[in-house]
């Protein structure tokens, strides 16, 4: 089932890219390389499994979930930039700005911000009111007071010491505004019950918190060949991390608090119709890379 999600995603983030820039562009060879550069396609993930839980055909949702993946990629480009974490590598390759010209990598970044944004408007899968509702919802979770604004934070601890809450608020934004967003993509078109709505929501804003918590606990554990990025960059920068503020095996911890609270409170409104998107989950909190 996920290999049929992904070959999907992969297929229709080609034809976008065919769509959408032209082809002798130098802009669009830097965001093919690092929009198909083998990703795990995460956010697609939790949109299919999302609407597959919430009883609909997951094929509907393709437009969104390659939307919110040029959406994710963009802030990969832009975070691995000079100005922003100077980072080298990505998934095992030069990063975007280390491959192409930084100014070409820096107009990539941009440029699949708008291919995001119409992906979801051309959609054939919904009516104009809920591609509207979609489209605000993204705007929202990457705008100044969702993924950007946790990036201004990231970078303002940089140079200063993040307490619990701080550091909590920083990846809500930076990490856990597209996830959560998946949530609210998924089961667009819906009809759920305030309590169901309130599952999903509390479900992937626990997610999201898990999956930085397990970045955290792999720059100490993991290895920089399955990790495709140097390992121990944050220690060695003086960076706030779970790590530095609860230890290793606080957080582990908490990655196991935080996934019973999510599954627990979504099997007790979905039941068995929750079991896809609560195992991919958990193997997510199980990651090596």
């Amino acid at each position: 089932m996920l290999n049929e999600f992904l070959q999907k995603t992969e297929n229709e983030l080609v034809k976008n890219c065919d769509l959408y820039f032209y082809g002798d562009s130098q802009v669009n060879a830097a965001a093919r390389y690092s929009l198909l550069n083998a990703g795990k396609r995460v956010r697609a993930m939790f949109i299919y499994l999302t609407a597959q839980m919430c009883g609909k055909e997951w094929e509907d949702y393709t437009d969104l979930a390659c939307g919110v993946e040029m959406i994710h990629c963009y802030s990969l480009i832009h975070d691995d930039l000079p100005c922003m974490d100077d980072d080298d590598l990505r998934r095992g390759k030069p990063s975007c700005h280390k491959a192409f010209p930084e100014n070409i990598a820096l107009l990539a970044g941009d440029a699949l911000i708008g291919c995001g944004i119409e992906t979801v408007a051309n959609s054939n899968a919904f009516s104009v009111q809920d591609k509207l509702k979609a489209v605000t919802m993204m705007c929202a979770a990457m705008g100044p007071k969702g993924m950007i604004y946790g990036q201004e934070l990231d970078l303002k601890y940089e140079t200063e010491k993040a307490d619990r809450e701080q550091l909590a608020l920083i990846h809500k934004n930076k990490t856990g505004q597209l996830i959560s967003l998946c949530g609210k993509l998924g089961s667009l078109g819906c009809d759920l019950t305030d309590e169901q709505q309130q599952a999903i929501r509390v479900f992937f804003a626990n997610t999201g918190l898990v999956f930085q918590i397990v970045d955290d606990i792999l720059d100490v554990e993991g290895s920089e060949e399955e990790l495709g990025k140097p390992i121990g960059s944050d220690s060695e920068n003086g960076k706030s991390t779970f790590i530095t503020l609860y230890g290793l095996e606080d957080s582990k911890k908490q990655v196991e608090k935080l996934t019973k609270e999510a599954n627990e409170l979504l099997y007790a409104q979905f039941g068995e119709k929750a079991d896809n998107l609560v195992n991919y989950t958990k193997q997510l909190a199980q990651r090596k890379k």
